[in-house]
Formats: C-alpha cells, structure tokens, sequence
C-alpha cells in the first residue's frame, strides 16, 4: 500500500428523518487494502458504502477518491454540488456490489456485462466482449456467457454481478453484504471470487456478516454501531480483549460458534 488514500471519508453524516445512520464517520483505505465493515443490523454499514458510491447524498462531511472531492466542486470560493454527468463519470471509477443482483434478466449475461462498457465507456463491441469473456473466466463463469440470468443459482448470478463490477477496472470495489441473498450452500462459491480479489491486491471495502470470511480476508476491520465507527484496527487483534465491550459482544456469538465448530473438526 501506498501513504495516499484512495477512498477517503471525512467527518459524513446522513440522517432519514429524525435517525441519524452516519453521524460523523471518518475513513481511509489505502492502496491495495480491504477492509472489512461489520457491525449489528442498523448501524449504518450498508449507508455508508452507498454514500461512497454517490447512490446516498451525504448531509455533511466530504468523500475523497484519489485526492478528488466526490460529488461537489469549489467554484467562485464556494463549494457547489456536481451536475449528475460528472458524478456519473466519478461514480465509473469504483464498483458496486449489491446485495441483490440487479441483472437485466432479457439481458445474456454477456449484454449484462459488457453492455456499460460500450454505452458508458465507449469500447468497442469486440474490446467490451474480450474483456466480458476475461472476466467470467475470473470468475468462473467461462462457459455461462449466453445464459441468461433466470438460467443461473443465486451464486452465479452474484458472480456475474462482480465481473460486471469488475468491467471498468475500478479503484475501489464497494461490495454490501454480498452473500446476504444466497443459500447457505452458495456462499462459498462467492467468498471465493471475492477471496481471489483480495489475494491480487485489488483495494475493496466490504460490509458483511460472515466474521470468519472477514477474519480470512480483510486487512482491517471497521466495527459500527449506531451510526459511528466504534473500534477498528487490523483484523488479527478484532478478538482480543482489549477491544471495546460493544464489539466483543457483537463478536460472542461467532467465538463461541468458532470454539464449538473446533471442538467437533468442522468449519464455521
């Protein structure tokens, strides 16, 4: 990793009415780096990754993407939202990952991949579908490029989702809670992929509950509670007991669900 942040946050808050889900939350990643976003349900995680994305307008603060302010520009000495192109041209250098699909389902997977690259970042029918083939290979999903998505398991389809993520070789890859949708059997199938993604230095922050593929896979942690950063750190120190009671008790469940899966010799 480099000393330069790619993704910034700086002091965000966004509240829906009288609840406040950011209120004053402040990050860095660095290059190369993932980071891990855990926390209780409401806390803000998923929020925060669409306020990054510029799916969420922020109330206050300031997001960062390679030193260039996200979503507003000074001009005359005062600061003044973006016109919607240019946030989409800022939005087309990160990646997103939703909990659900959102596959065109008339669409191939192909056209689901490769049909932004053409509109949006002007390739070429053939440079769109090398790079659409390239990615399933990744992927794992060589041989599903003329299914549609109706024809594919939820894993697969959260598959095809990464590799359409993947299409414009992002920054950084926003994934929010990407297995939430999956059978249990399937779960494995995409914590692979996004494993590989880990393992060839590509910078990600990933909101998840699954403690032990957060634990394998993330550099740092990012624990949230009520709409604030609680505690982070790097993620071989989340289970010591110095950390915050809040976060131990977040954690309890999996510790104890980790001490039993070792005790019988299987895999939590």
């Amino acid at each position: 990793m480099t000393d330069v942040p790619v993704l910034s946050v700086r002091n965000i808050r966004r509240s829906f009415a009288d609840h406040a889900a950011l209120d004053g939350v402040s990050l860095d990643v660095g290059q190369g780096e993932v980071v891990a976003v855990i926390g209780p349900s409401g806390s803000g995680k998923s929020t925060l990754v669409r306020c990054v994305h510029q799916l969420e307008p922020i109330d206050s603060g300031a997001l960062y993407l390679d030193g260039e302010l996200l979503g507003h520009e000074f001009a005359g000495g005062r600061l003044r939202p973006l016109p919607p192109r240019r946030v989409a041209e800022q939005r087309r250098r990160m990646g997103m990952v939703f909990q659900q699909f959102q596959l065109f389902p008339h669409w191939t997977v192909a056209r689901n991949i490769s049909e932004a690259q053409v509109r949006v970042h002007g390739r070429s029918r053939e440079q769109a579908r090398d790079r659409t083939l390239e990615l399933l290979g990744r992927v794992g999903l060589a041989d599903k490029a003329d299914a549609h998505p109706r024809q594919l398991s939820g894993g697969q389809q959260q598959r095809v989702a990464i590799a359409r993520a993947l299409a414009t070789r992002p920054r950084v890859m926003l994934l929010d809670e990407p297995t939430s949708a999956l059978d249990p059997e399937l779960v494995d199938e995409v914590l692979t992929v996004v494993r590989d993604l880990a393992a060839a230095g590509l910078t990600m922050v990933i909101v998840t509950h699954e403690i032990a593929f957060a634990l394998e896979v993330a550099d740092r942690f990012v624990f949230m509670d009520r709409g604030r950063i609680v505690d982070q750190g790097p993620v071989a120190d989340v289970l010591a007991d110095d950390r915050p009671d809040r976060l131990r008790a977040f954690l309890s469940r999996y510790t104890q669900a980790h001490g039993t899966a070792r005790e019988r010799g299987t895999r939590v």
